[in-house]
């Protein structure tokens, strides 16, 4: 059980992170609940995208990030990563 109270909706968040939300779902169609979570500070939230944003410009595929990342939630036991990986390889992978 989570410690830190994880917004529920975007609604719920601070109103500083509710574009960036926003823009989560719409690209995604939904919000995961890391983005939930870190979005109780505004400017983890920020940093967080803008460090997926930066490594999406490195020169492995996404299909091969998707497959690392799969990996590692397979070696971490991890069903939560693992299903989120699994929705996000077969839709944007």
């Amino acid at each position: 059980m989570s410690r830190i109270p994880t917004p529920a909706t975007i609604e719920d968040a601070p109103e500083a992170s509710r574009p960036v939300l926003e823009a989560i779902q719409k690209q995604i169609g939904s919000v995961p609940n890391i983005f939930r979570l870190v979005s109780n500070s505004p400017a983890a939230l920020n940093g967080l995208t803008s460090l997926q944003g930066a490594l999406g410009k490195g020169k492995l595929a996404p299909a091969t990030r998707e497959r690392i990342a799969l990996t590692m939630a397979e070696a971490n036991g991890c069903d939560y990563c693992l299903s989120a990986h699994t929705y996000t390889g077969t839709k944007f992978a």
